[in-house]
């Protein structure tokens, strides 16, 4: 039984690093804010207008996209870009 809770944990922290990775590329990619958050169990990569957008076909219901942002893994924010001068 305790093997079997950490190789849980552990699959879970393999899963939330690559939600993380994904979320600072794809952030600083589409210039988007992301989100990593658990959902089913599982720690997923969302954009802020994907969470809006799930918020409104009920697929989190009792979730609004502040609450999303406060109980949220991780906030992947766009870099600054460089300017050329």
């Amino acid at each position: 039984m305790v093997i079997l809770d950490y190789l849980r944990a552990l699959l879970f922290d393999w899963r939330k690093k690559r939600a993380i990775s994904e979320a600072r590329r794809s952030a600083d990619l589409y210039r988007k804010k992301f989100l990593v958050l658990v959902y089913q169990g599982r720690p997923v990569c969302v954009s802020m207008q994907g969470v809006k957008q799930l918020i409104r076909q009920k697929r989190f219901p009792g979730l609004t996209a502040e609450k999303a942002r406060q109980i949220a893994i991780y906030e992947a924010t766009p870099k600054p870009s460089r300017t050329c001068s």
